[in-house]
């Protein structure tokens, strides 16, 4: 058995709160729709409805561009300090097992990854993972123009990057920059980046 909404006519059944299609509450059975908080006082049966055409807002006026956004009097020219250094990309990683790979192709990473190598097209690197802690494709390295990022596809436990003895969360489908010093945790393998 169902009702149909009051607003939309769309049926809707006896037990919801909502309609599915113009999302509006319809209420619970024997139970009556309260008012919205703050909203207008319908007005009783057979009064007339007065209705007010209101007025157009004037328009708001802009502020003031910040002093960062206005252009400078020109300064004159001072030698322009040097570049930060650019840190090395890096080329290999270390697997747990001291066997190293360079990182010259996409690589997939996992307890299992040859279903999802194939959807990177990459290779699969498959880590022994007895407590089950790893996903079966937990970590893509790839390398780009700005160098080597690994990306974590939507692992269950997440990878943890170590740089400079600070661990931060890879968010899922993010790519990160790594660099040669860093750590990857996968579950309870590590890999090292050189």
């Amino acid at each position: 058995m169902s009702t149909q909404c009051r607003f939309c006519g769309e049926a809707v059944r006896p037990d919801s709160m909502f309609c599915p299609a113009c999302g509006q509450i319809i209420g619970m059975p024997g139970s009556a729709v309260p008012p919205f908080p703050g909203g207008a006082t319908p007005p009783p049966s057979g009064a007339p409805v007065i209705e007010r055409r209101a007025e157009p807002l004037a328009p708001v006026p802009l502020p003031a561009p910040l002093a960062a956004e206005q252009p400078a009097a020109p300064q004159p020219q001072s030698p322009t300090p040097a570049p930060a250094p650019v840190p090395a990309a890096a080329s290999h990683v270390s697997l747990p097992n001291g066997r190293r790979i360079d990182l010259d192709r996409v690589l997939v990473f996992g307890r299992s990854p040859e279903s999802g190598a194939a959807a990177y097209q990459g290779t699969p690197v498959r880590l022994d993972d007895p407590e089950r802690a790893m996903s079966r494709v937990h970590l893509v390295l790839a390398p780009t123009s700005v160098g080597v990022v690994a990306t974590d596809p939507g692992s269950a436990n997440g990878t943890l990057l170590e740089r400079a003895g600070t661990q931060y969360a890879l968010v899922a489908g993010t790519p990160s920059v790594i660099e040669p010093g860093d750590r990857l945790l996968l579950g309870d393998s590590v890999l090292l980046v050189g």
